[in-house]
């Protein structure tokens, strides 16, 4: 007994404390976007080039050396011959001072280009997350919705049955309904697939199947078609500043390097005196010039400068390319807005029929089966509103992540 109450207390803890990790709102969801592997990853790649940025200062390592100079073989030794000498030196080569800086100035360049990257992959994600949790209300809604209309196919047959004691001749009524309803199972079984990949998706978004109500979008976002207020618009001109760095890199080329060489000689006294053992110093300054300027520094100088004109271009093509793509997106989400409203008037109207087509039933003047096709109409206009709003809720979600100052997505949990 002590055993299987410990058990029971276990699997209660369990329990609880599994379910504890589930996310409570669309904002603690979000956060866990900002963690995603997607954006560790370019955020990583930012720290990189900071820290590459930084060491692209530093000065190489010198060169430290140790032997003894004119050593006679024939008979080695340190008293015999004037030269032979114990030698300590150092060499410490000093790169371009420009040209470094203008290297890490074009990594800090970068890495502010991946955070802004980063960014706009935490928005992309709050879009698919918000689309995805559109589509699964969607779905559910209409496996719903479908499993109700199967139950008015059971109702028609019966219909059916009694018509058919009643002397009507109504056989070939009961193949139009399994027809229906052979469709209606194929989209339940579609929508099954669906469910189970929408909840794969989400697994890979959040880790988990999100139990939270839909959140609130900003559907009346304002853009003036400024190109320069979406991400990607911004990521092409920070490729622009990336390619003036390359310019300036260039350019720094033609600027000398640098290089100090020190050596000490010892020296002892030659054998009986023969000569004195002064020790010797050197000290040497190298300074590099750019001799071949014409075939090396020049060509990569225009090298470069076509390369920031290429970037000049390609920023002005995605630009162009985006203004289309966001129009298309807008026209897209207010033509799904506009369906919702139609669906929902037709959806009331259909509901006006129904109602009308029962009074007639009530009054003995209309079958039945009226009544059951029009709810089944119903259900079918009910389940393409269910479509249309979650198509609106995407290109609603899909627009604003593409505006960097919508807030990254410009979401907004429901407030109860």
């Amino acid at each position: 007994m002590k055993f299987k109450r410990l058990l029971t207390l276990s699997t209660a803890f369990i329990l609880f404390t599994s379910g504890s990790a589930f996310a409570s709102s669309f904002e603690e969801y979000v956060q866990r976007l900002g963690e995603h592997p997607q954006v560790e990853s370019i955020l990583a790649e930012s720290e990189a080039s900071k820290a590459q940025a930084q060491g692209e200062l530093g000065l190489p390592d010198p060169m430290v050396m140790i032997g003894v100079d004119n050593v006679p073989i024939s008979d080695p030794a340190f008293d015999r011959f004037l030269p032979t000498s114990k030698v300590i030196g150092f060499s410490q080569a000093i790169p371009n001072p420009a040209l470094r800086g203008a290297k890490s100035e074009k990594l800090e360049q970068m890495s502010e280009k991946q955070k802004l990257m980063a960014d706009y992959t935490n928005a992309r994600l709050r879009f698919m997350l918000i689309s995805k949790l559109a589509e699964y209300e969607s779905v559910k809604t209409q496996k719903k919705l479908i499993k109700t209309q199967l139950g008015y196919y059971h109702e028609l047959e019966d219909t059916f049955k009694g018509q058919i004691e009643s002397g009507r001749a109504v056989y070939q009524r009961f193949s139009e309904v399994d027809v229906e309803r052979a469709e209606a199972e194929r989209k339940l079984n579609d929508l099954e697939a669906q469910q189970t990949a929408i909840e794969a998706e989400f697994v890979r978004l959040v880790g988990e199947v999100p139990q939270i109500e839909m959140p609130e979008i900003a559907s009346d976002t304002l853009w003036d078609k400024n190109p320069n207020d979406l991400y990607a618009v911004l990521i092409a001109a920070e490729d622009i500043d990336i390619a003036k760095k390359d310019v300036g890199i260039a350019d720094a080329a033609f600027l000398p390097n640098f290089g100090v060489n020190a050596v000490y000689k010892q020296r002892e006294d030659g054998e009986n005196g023969s000569f004195a053992g002064d020790d010797w110093f050197s000290v040497q300054v190298q300074v590099s010039i750019p001799l071949w300027a014409s075939s090396n520094q020049k060509p990569k100088l225009k090298a470069a400068k076509d390369r920031q004109r290429g970037a000049m271009f390609a920023y002005d093509d995605v630009s162009r390319m985006w203004v289309k793509q966001m129009t298309a997106i807008e026209s897209a989400r207010d033509a799904a807005a506009k369906n919702v409203a139609v669906l929902q008037d037709k959806d009331h109207a259909m509901k006006g029929k129904i109602d009308a087509a029962q009074r007639n039933y009530e009054a003995g003047t209309e079958d039945l089966d009226r009544v059951l096709l029009a709810k089944i109409d119903r259900l079918n206009i009910q389940a393409q509103l269910a479509q249309v709003k979650a198509s609106h809720i995407a290109k609603t979600a899909e627009f604003n992540s593409n505006i960097a100052s919508q807030n990254i997505g410009g979401f907004k949990e429901t407030q109860e």
